[in-house]
């Protein structure tokens, strides 16, 4: 990462203040500050979804990118991203590796049609965050709906609350404390215990319960007023809800001598910066040297400031500046930081991206084909990656200011701490107002992702996690006593296709293989040899490699995209209820009845297309397991019209007639491969441990024509167990057999074409209309591509966000309408 270090030439004076040349304390420290941030590099994980929100028995499509730096350009840094599905219990109820290169993945989680309706949560980071109490990981509150009714009362997903009675306000003196006789503008914020902004009324109070002024909250929750705190008073604020309940919290104690930094960042051009002294303090302090440290996107300025009058005034050009948070940090003549203050610096300098249709209006079912241009500045084009989403708006409304995204991620959300409400309202709102907004915003919520305690350490501890390149097997050699054996050579090699690998216990008798690449559940074989190269009685512990990441506790943002799901809700179960059967519910809508006599087999976990219970046959863990050995032993003759010949299925007498072997599906991702002719190839279930899998269903003829001309020699679909819920072993003598989890194959988004007469008369209710987690333009900034229109009216929306390959980041929403 390059950072500049340099005077700010472009300040201008104001009251014939002089600003030196930087001390050689200044470019010290910015020097040190400079040394930390290459060491301790920032990575930053973004997800882009599919959808706003979802309901259960959806499939949350997601496309990861990893930046490096402030510039945001890809990240080359780290090879694992980990994304994680949390529910309201904060438990993590699925989880997944992605293979980033140059910073880019994409996957999926799909959502169990029995899952309860509430907020959950999607948070994504790779090893290297852990290093900075992961600050740059990713993490969004998602609202899921079901359309089971009681579920919808039980979870309470549609009540409207705004719980008041009990509040948090804190206070947040601009630069970090409260000075005597100094003017300060104090900031402030007042949540409920869903952790959500209220509105309140107040009054300031001295210790002789003198009122000192009367404020009210802006903008979520937040406020400020100005307070000159005076020598022997204390000050306390009586906070008025909306429903006449009152808190009382008192003002941190003035300090009695100190110093102030002021921020007048209301024009867009410049920041106004005032640097107060009392008294006191500018007597004991007069004439020294004291500095500014500015950080802003990669660029370190240190400038020296004479304290010759008790206010000293300046400006700086936002122009020098990129987009985003700066941090201007005011240090004492020996290098203290003293004050802090964050500021929002907003141009238009991002990347554009203009969409065009080939139609200004559409019917349905028609196709549509979009152009992607990406432009810089005028006329430069850039290419790089995107990804596009496409959903009916009249079906999926969409408040723009609640929404997330590239932008307000990256340069605003990932830099603040706690949950900020609404952050688009501070992009697409070019009022006075939200600006004014955004500044309490920086006062409030402003977090930098380091310490000036760490920076100015004369001793950097190196990181204690290092960039994963790929994924590890790990374990440890021992004696049947448990003493660690040293030395030896361990064995892995993979079960099927792949590269056999050795390596040498350590001191403590543990191992490692690092930087492997495989996908799915992998199995292994590893042994210790002794000298002469063969199977030893020494002791395998296999450790399953896992990031302990801590699972914190986030308050249930119930009231997100609240309305908007509502509404959704509505339209699907109107939809199902105009048409039965139209389109196969994932979703059952259920009252509470009593179900007696026969009880269809539907209750399971799949990720068959057709859904549960819609199989010619399904067979169970407890009944595969009944006959030992191979999984293609156990179904042998067990499986209804189906012959296995050496590990590869058949439907019955289709062999001898040269027809395509079983489309073999496994946790939803398909197995088989095309060879050199076109032809499928056959792919061995024998490869899949019995004792790992949880169902196996048939699909025969019609069924199996969901998955296209692939599925014309019938569908095996395979749902091995979650993790959790089967024990590997973790120790064995001289030779064990593993088996472990790799990268994530991401589903592909089904998308109907209906490019010529096909007589198919079914009602076409998609919502998400489409999605392209990779998209990327050539030299010339261009792309296009292409999809089917449903067949609901009205407005549909198609969204495309990315990242250049220098690094500038776009976002742009594109509407059209189908009649």
């Amino acid at each position: 990462m390059k950072i500049v270090v340099s005077l700010l030439v472009f300040i201008f004076y104001l009251q014939n203040t002089i600003l030196a040349q930087p001390t050689n304390l200044a470019i010290n420290t910015a020097n040190k500050l400079k040394a930390y941030l290459s060491t301790f590099i920032c990575e930053k994980a973004y997800l882009q979804f599919n959808k706003p929100y979802y309901i259960a028995g959806d499939t949350i499509y997601f496309k990861s990118y990893v930046t490096e730096g402030e510039k945001h350009q890809l990240s080359d840094l780290s090879k694992v991203l980990y994304v994680e599905l949390i529910n309201q219990g904060n438990l993590i109820i699925q989880s997944i590796k992605l293979q980033l290169d140059s910073g880019i993945s994409w996957g999926d989680f799909v959502l169990e049609d029995s899952l309860p309706a509430g907020t959950y949560r999607i948070r994504a980071y790779t090893r290297w965050m852990l290093n900075n109490n992961m600050n740059g990981l990713f993490e969004k509150p998602i609202s899921i709906g079901a359309l089971r009714e009681k579920r919808i009362m039980k979870n309470n997903i549609f009540q409207h609350t705004n719980i008041v009675n009990k509040i948090d306000i804190q206070f947040f003196p601009e630069g970090g404390e409260l000075v005597e006789d100094i003017r300060q503008k104090i900031a402030f914020k007042v949540i409920n215990e869903s952790g959500l902004g209220i509105s309140v009324k107040g009054i300031l109070l001295n210790n002789d319960n003198d009122t000192i002024c009367s404020f009210q909250t802006e903008h979520n929750g937040m406020g400020y007023f100005y307070l000159l705190p005076l020598n022997g008073k204390t000050y306390k604020a009586i906070i008025i809800a909306e429903d006449g309940s009152r808190t009382m919290v008192y003002l941190p104690k003035p300090t009695i001598s100190g110093i102030v930094l002021h921020i007048d960042n209301d024009s867009a051009s410049r920041a106004f910066v005032t640097i107060t002294s009392n008294k006191s303090y500018y007597k004991l302090n007069r004439d020294r040297n004291f500095f500014l440290i500015i950080y802003s996107g990669g660029k370190v300025v240190a400038l020296t400031i004479n304290l010759d009058s008790t206010i000293i005034n300046f400006a700086i050009v936002k122009q020098k500046f990129q987009t985003g948070i700066a941090v201007i940090t005011l240090f004492s003549p020996e290098g203290e930081p003293l004050c802090e203050r964050l500021l929002f610096i907003k141009k238009n300098d991002q990347l554009a991206l203009n969409i065009e249709t080939d139609k200004a209006q559409y019917s349905k079912r028609d196709k549509v084909i979009v152009r992607l241009k990406t432009l810089f500045q005028g006329d430069t084009t850039v290419s790089g990656h995107f990804s596009i989403s496409v959903i009916d708006e009249n079906k999926i409304p969409v408040n723009e200011n609640k929404e997330t995204n590239i932008l307000t991620n990256l340069l605003l959300t990932a830099d603040l701490k706690g949950y900020i409400e609404k952050p688009n309202y501070y992009f697409v709102d070019t009022s006075m107002k939200s600006c004014k907004d955004l500044d309490v915003l920086m006062l409030t919520q402003g977090y930098r992702h380091f310490d000036w305690k760490h920076v100015l350490d004369t001793i950097y501890i190196l990181p204690p996690y290092q960039p994963e390149m790929g994924l590890s097997i790990d374990g440890k050699v021992t004696h049947h006593s448990g003493k660690p054996v040293s030395g030896k050579i361990i064995m892995l090699m993979p079960l099927g296709k792949g590269t056999l690998l050795t390596c040498f216990s350590d001191s403590t008798g543990r191992f490692n293989f690092s930087d492997l690449l495989f996908s799915d559940t992998a199995h292994f074989v590893l042994s210790v040899l002794n000298e002469k190269g063969q199977n030893s009685d020494y002791d395998i512990v296999y450790t399953p490699t896992k990031i302990l990441t801590p699972v914190t506790t986030c308050k249930d943002y119930n009231l997100n995209n609240q309305l908007e799901l509502e509404h959704h809700l509505l339209v699907i179960k109107k939809e199902r209820d105009e048409f039965p059967g139209a389109e196969k519910a994932k979703v059952d809508i259920l009252k509470e009845v009593e179900v007696r006599g026969f009880k269809k087999d539907n209750q399971y976990r799949t990720e068959s297309l057709v859904g549960a219970g819609n199989a010619d046959q399904v067979m169970h863990a407890q009944e595969i397991e009944k006959i030992s050995g191979l999984l293609s032993t156990s179904l042998n003759g067990r499986l209804h019209g189906v012959d296995f010949i050496n590990g590869i299925p058949y439907l019955k007498g289709m062999q001898a007639f040269n027809v395509n072997p079983m489309l073999v599906i496994v946790d939803g991702v398909e197995q088989n491969s095309v060879g050199q002719n076109g032809k499928m190839l056959p792919y061995n279930i024998d490869e899949i441990p019995l004792s790992n899998v949880e169902t196996v269903e048939i699909l025969k003829y019609a069924n199996a024509s969901i998955y296209g001309m692939e599925g014309g020699g019938g569908v095996l679909v395979i749902t091995t167990k979650r993790y959790e819920n089967f024990q590997d072993k973790t120790k064995a003598t001289g030779i064990f057999q593993i088996t472990s989890i790799g990268f994530y194959k991401a589903r592909i988004f089904y998308t109907p074409k209906y490019d010529h007469e096909d007589g198919n008369t079914k009602p076409d209710l998609r919502s998400a209309i489409y999605w392209a987690p990779e998209i990327k333009t050539d030299k010339s900034g261009n792309a296009s591509f292409n999809f089917y229109n449903a067949d609901g009216a009205g407005t549909y929306r198609i969204e495309v966000e990315g990242i250049a390959d220098d690094g500038r980041i776009g976002h742009s929403v594109y509407k059209y309408t189908v009649r």
